[in-house]
């Protein structure tokens, strides 16, 4: 898989970068019109996304664009786009700090219509290492927890969509990948049973410390994996992980069965 690098901002010293937020019309090669426009002008275009949705009238693109060394009298420029057939409106952002360009331009962040955060690994490396030092062994469980809610909450999110059983399990599969907590595999799913194995590749909460604990360490997502299967089956899970990048295997393993009680 290649790497999802979010354009949420360029480091590029020497360089004048600048950021254009575009609305367009929601139609065949508004885009094409727009790049072919910086083009002809020498702005070379970075990184940026755009947004549109089926039977709306109007899209949303915005990107970050190379400025350096172009003698462009800009005031005219964004008169001369905002002219153009498919442009609704255009504007321009310049940096505060030369070489540095950060998108100040939206704000929240949002997946599927759900407000979202982004929190680097080195941050959850810190904070699941600080809960550990406060509170030793008793961190395992918090975050089994936490991540048990989570679980449950998510899959209910799924199934409102109509989605059920291996469908949803898939469709939250896709979504673990799209948001960079791993790239899962299912080695093994039994509905009735039920019984389910599954391989996370890539594990968020683990590769902060891969290879640097004796014993599996993904509390969190065991909880989200019984908390969402007790959801899809309707029947209460244990779940253990067998394999565990923490402690040098390559990927984490889980395998969740039917809880019996004693």
């Amino acid at each position: 898989m290649r790497p999802h690098e979010l354009s949420c901002g360029i480091i590029a010293p020497n360089r004048r970068l600048a950021q254009f937020c575009f609305t367009l019309k929601n139609v065949p090669g508004a885009l094409a019109k727009v790049a072919d426009k910086m083009a002809k002008h020498g702005i070379n275009i970075l990184s940026g996304h755009t947004t549109a949705l089926p039977g709306e009238e109007l899209g949303y693109v915005t990107f970050f664009a190379d400025l350096t060394g172009l003698d462009i009298d800009m005031s005219a420029f964004l008169e001369q786009l905002r002219s153009m057939d498919v442009v609704e409106n255009v504007v321009m952002l310049e940096p505060e700090i030369p070489g540095l360009i950060v998108d100040v331009a939206h704000f929240p962040l949002r997946f599927l219509g759900q407000d979202v955060v982004i929190i680097d690994l080195v941050m959850v490396g810190s904070m699941f290492s600080r809960l550990y030092e406060v509170f030793e062994t008793g961190a395992s469980v918090i975050l089994y927890e936490m991540g048990y809610r989570a679980g449950r909450t998510t899959a209910e999110e799924i199934m409102r969509y109509g989605l059920r059983g291996l469908e949803a399990l898939r469709a939250i599969m896709a979504f673990g990948i799209a948001r960079g907590w791993c790239v899962p595999e299912l080695v093994e799913w039994d509905e009735e049973a039920p019984r389910l194995v599954m391989r996370l590749w890539d594990n968020f909460e683990c590769k902060p410390v891969a290879g640097k604990k004796d014993r599996p360490n993904s509390h969190l997502m065991r909880g989200i994996i019984a908390g969402l299967l007790e959801v899809l089956t309707g029947k209460k899970v244990k779940v253990k992980e067998v394999k565990c990048v923490a402690k040098g295997d390559e990927y984490c393993e889980f395998v969740a069965e039917r809880y019996e009680a004693v």
